[in-house]
């Protein structure tokens, strides 16, 4: 059976900003946790873990809780506008 996509020849290769913000990003962390224990740096992993996930929860469940109404504009549209309308 014929393939229909060719195979790639050559690598992608990523912008040289992206390539340089990316090694930085490395070296700033690197610094950052160097002196860190791996008990200290499970701790934080566990830490970060429980906040970002308590955190979509609660999107999560503010977004299907309907009594809620407090960051919702429910006022009805009077009349559709059109944009850029010629005459």
């Amino acid at each position: 059976m014929k393939s229909f996509f060719k195979k790639q020849e050559t690598l992608f290769v990523y912008h040289r900003y992206y390539n340089s913000v990316q090694s930085k990003w490395a070296q700033k962390m690197d610094v950052l946790i160097n002196d860190l224990s791996r008990r200290k740096l499970i701790c934080l992993l566990i830490l970060f873990t429980i906040l970002t996930g308590s955190y979509f929860i609660y999107n999560i469940f503010s977004a299907f809780n309907k009594s809620d109404l407090r960051g919702q504009n429910t006022a009805a549209i009077s009349k559709i506008r059109t944009i850029n309308f010629k005459k």
